[in-house]
């Protein structure tokens, strides 16, 4: 389904645009992206970058250090999640062991606390979570941020786990027939086998599955043993 912007939406979306590209406007920049498609949330044409050779885009580690191998002067790079061979945390990494005055945005697809960290670490100026490009102004205070010195985390990625801690924190606690039940679902028994294993139908142990997927809040047995291991009910 496609929904149709607003033109406040529009209009908001181009002050950003314009703004990153004031911020950026005669500076190195390397865009390492993969898959491309990221572009247009990005929406970026190198003719509007000044000198052809200021602005790059690529999508490989590989590519990206090249391209730094000949650059004079600090560069500045936005950087997928994933590239076409390897991470952008590896790129990162590299980035940074050439030299610490390349400066480095990582867009990451999904919220993983881990990531961020992780990328802080390896000495990222900002990460960015990608459902922010064109909905906040999370990337250019990402870039102002950097451009001043400053490191810069997406308030989004908080906001999610925040979201994501209170929904946990509604879910119903399993009760013991529940919990014996997925134990079971863990071993990998199906619902007949669970039936002949506890002396019920199949169609009751199928009832109960259903029912500790629902609080749960998972969409199947594999994902229930895996939510079971880390909420303790399982071993």
């Amino acid at each position: 389904m496609i929904v149709e912007s607003s033109n406040s939406d529009l209009i908001a979306l181009q002050a950003r645009q314009d703004m990153l590209k004031c911020l950026l406007r005669g500076k190195n920049v390397l865009i390492c992206i993969y898959p491309y498609l990221l572009l247009l949330n990005l929406k970026l044409k190198s003719a509007e970058w000044g000198s052809p050779n200021s602005f790059c885009v690529t999508n490989s580690i590989s590519s990206s250090l090249a391209l730094l191998g000949g650059s004079e002067g600090p560069v500045y790079l936005l950087i997928s999640e994933y590239l076409i061979d390897g991470s952008g945390l590896d790129l990162i990494q590299h980035v940074k062991s050439f030299s610490t005055d390349h400066k480095c945005i990582l867009i990451l697809t999904h919220n993983h606390r881990v990531f961020v960290q992780q990328a802080m670490q390896a000495g990222a100026n900002g990460v960015v979570l990608e459902s922010s490009i064109g909905r906040t102004g999370a990337l250019i205070y990402a870039v102002e941020q950097s451009l001043k010195g400053y490191n810069f985390v997406d308030p989004a990625f908080e906001a999610e786990r925040e979201r994501n801690k209170q929904f946990a924190m509604q879910r119903e606690e399993l009760t013991l027939r529940e919990t014996e039940i997925l134990q079971l679902v863990a071993e990998g028994l199906s619902n007949s086998e669970i039936g002949e294993r506890l002396n019920i139908a199949a169609s009751t142990a199928r009832d109960h599955v259903h029912e500790i997927l629902r609080r749960l809040g998972v969409k199947n047995r594999a994902a229930a043993a895996v939510e079971g291991l880390r909420q303790g009910y399982c071993r």
